[in-house]
């Protein structure tokens, strides 16, 4: 099957390429263009490269969320011959420098040579399709795009997923010790099947307008793994955690444009997946069986599958799935106005193994408008979303969400600027299959209010004063529930920034207060913070910069909480924790180093302070964080073989030079 699609795949693709629309305007194109190649130099090569060093630390961090230590290292090459570019990606990262264990590589490669309108995929690589078919998942193996003004076709082969068992991270003197003492460590990765796929997209149209038709086809080998393995005392079966999926999608996307002030976009795709190809493979006798108690547009789809030329392609088993899934929109522009509506749909449990997952059985509907006045120097946008699922109407519940936002900035003149944002999300839980009890029913709304003006002088050095207000009040709705409550919280701050150009200095520092209300619940905080930004050389060829950043934060919980107002310390329950005072400190300190744009180096030590848990005056628990990076890139560009255009103008230019002196 394999052998079969790539050999119909890559000569489908190259006998496309041949028979272009308008190949002789190509041609004659291309023939124009062969002269500037051939004065190209012909042989230069540019990249960059580099490392990186993080070192961590966490007192309380005994199960370890980061390593320690991770490096990592990368060179990219750019190799050009006569025009004809072919770069070249390494990067080396290491994740395992832990428990004394010998660094883990993992190496990856790719390039993606360009040439006019081509461009090739090899090794390690991604491309886009549509939404809904194939969109940005990372491939190893090789493709082909070419992109042209009225035509464009594109195609890859290779394996979205490589093959993996479980991992045992443990050293060999950690595996020794665990085995004399009788523990079987529980391996943490997922194994998975090598993924084998192949996708295709052909299209027409220039950037306004166009359509174009896109397939992936995507299957896990699962003889890429063996039935069984063992490692240490411990047999895993594959068929136990394992099923391998199948799946094949199909879609397509298109634009119109009226004009410059109208536009239509839209995306539809359908999917067939199989989530287990051990189940039994779709006949007409299995099919009359089930059949009965699937939907008519999946059973009319599955008809369509009985067909020897579709098994080629797709062989469907009584466990498979016919989905649908698309979007749609308009693009409206009127001068200094700008509106956008969409629609959505992705029905329940639709499954493309080459895009990311999408929020299933729902459908949602939008729109964003933009209006921009005073000679543009103010500026409107206002928009909202509303979201709903159950699309299939087989959920126990409906589930409804509204998201909406306004956001305005006034820039009154060069000094003073305003801004204010407001923002809310509404949730309804509605009926499904079931009535929705009264007092369990969610519905909620949450609103937020941000107000921040600034005032800058400039002149020798620059001053900056800002300040913002926030609030933010989550209410529940329904007053019947038993957890009805409803939150406010109200920041507000103040900054300062001050750039002393002849020092070479910058300063900033800020101040907030907030405060966070519930019934039962007060919650106080004071935060200050500073920074300081140093250029000790600032020239055309170097620059060395040193900066720092201070922030300190003092959290009051008063013990007059509801249901303990006037109890001594020693009389409220340690269990409600509801005295707590939490001080925490952060520092940074950090300098970034240039020179001649190709060299640059930074670094960077931060470390954070923070009391979780005060209770009554005594200290519970105290958590130290410290954190260091060490990072340096070089990038270069150079002609190993100089073109014989520019060998002349440097000889001419020595020759004058030499005229001279």
């Amino acid at each position: 099957m394999k052998q079969s699609i790539t050999r119909f795949l890559f000569p489908f693709l190259f006998f496309m390429l041949l028979s272009l629309p308008g190949a002789n305007a190509q041609l004659k194109n291309i023939k124009e263009n062969v002269k500037g190649h051939i004065e190209a130099d012909p042989l230069t090569i540019s990249g960059n490269l580099g490392g990186e060093l993080n070192a961590s630390w966490n007192n309380q961090d005994r199960y370890s969320y980061s390593d320690p230590f991770a490096l990592a290292a990368y060179a990219n090459f750019d190799i050009g011959i006569y025009g004809f570019h072919i770069p070249i990606n390494i990067n080396l990262l290491n994740l395992s420098m832990t428990q004394f264990s010998f660094p883990t590589p993992q190496i990856t490669f790719n390039t993606t040579p360009e040439w006019k309108n081509f461009r090739f995929h090899i090794g390690t690589s991604s491309m886009h399709f549509n939404n809904y078919t194939y969109s940005g998942l990372t491939f190893t193996g090789g493709g082909a795009e070419y992109n042209g003004e009225k035509f464009r076709i594109a195609g890859f082969y290779g394996k979205l997923n490589i093959k993996t068992r479980f991992k045992d991270d443990r050293t060999a003197l950690q595996y020794f010790a665990d085995s004399l003492l009788g523990i079987n460590q529980q391996y943490t990765n997922q194994p998975q099947f090598d993924r084998n796929a192949w996708g295709a997209r052909i299209g027409f149209g220039s950037t306004k307008n166009f359509i174009d038709f896109s397939v992936l086809k995507a299957k896990d080998d699962i003889n890429s793994l063996p039935e069984s393995w063992t490692m240490g005392d411990t047999t895993t079966y594959r068929d136990s955690i394992l099923k391998g999926k199948e799946n094949f999608t199909a879609g397509a996307s298109a634009r119109l444009s009226i004009g410059k002030w109208l536009a239509f976009n839209g995306n539809i795709a359908m999917s067939l997946y199989t989530d287990d190809l051990s189940a039994s493979q779709l006949t007409k006798e299995n099919f009359s069986k089930f059949g009965d108690t699937t939907d008519g547009t999946v059973k009319a789809a599955f008809k369509i599958l009985d067909n020897d030329l579709v098994r080629k392609i797709y062989d469907a088993h009584i466990n498979s799935q016919v989905r649908f899934a698309g979007d749609a929109g308009m693009n409206l522009t009127f001068g200094n106005f700008n509106a956008l509506f969409t629609y959505r749909f992705v029905q329940a449990d639709y499954t493309s193994l080459g895009a990311n997952q999408f929020s299933q059985n729902s459908h949602g509907l939008g729109a964003t408008t933009n209006f921009r006045f005073f000679k543009n120097r103010s500026n409107i946008s206002l928009s909202g979303y509303l979201q709903r699922d159950n699309l299939d109407s087989r959920q126990i519940y409906t589930n409804q969400v509204a998201t909406y936002s306004a956001n305005w900035t006034f820039s009154v003149s060069d000094h003073l600027n305003l801004a204010a944002a407001y923002s809310g999300v509404k949730q309804d839980q509605l009926d499904g299959t079931m009535i929705v009890n009264d007092t369990t029913r969610i519905n909620q709304i949450m609103h937020s209010i941000t107000l921040s003006p600034s005032y800058t002088i400039f002149g020798e050095n620059e001053h900056t004063i800002s300040l913002n207000f926030n609030d933010v009040a989550n209410n529940n709705l329904n007053t019947l529930s038993a957890n009805h409550s409803n939150v406010n919280t109200l920041t507000i701050g103040a900054g300062y920034d001050c750039n002393l150009t002849a020092k070479r200095i910058g300063i900033g520092g800020n101040y907030d207060f907030s405060k966070s209300k519930a019934p039962g619940n007060d919650y106080t905080s004071h935060t200050l913070s500073g920074s300081l930004t140093y250029y000790a050389l600032k020239k055309q060829d170097v620059n060395l910069k040193f900066n720092g950043s201070v922030s300190l934060s003092y959290n009051i919980k008063p013990a007059e909480q509801e249901g303990y107002a006037g109890m001594d310390d020693d009389e409220i329950p340690i269990s409600a924790d509801y005295t707590t005072n939490d001080f925490s400190f952060s520092a940074r300190i950090g300098s970034t180093f240039t020179y001649k744009s190709n060299h640059n180096a930074s670094f960077y030590l931060s470390t954070s302070n923070y009391s979780e848990n005060i209770v009554f005056g005594q200290k519970v628990s105290t958590t130290m964080d410290l954190r260091f990076n060490l990072a340096y890139s070089y990038s270069f560009f150079s002609r190993l073989i100089k073109s014989k255009k520019e060998t002349e103008k440097l000889e001419k230019q020595a020759k004058s030079e030499k005229i001279l002196r």
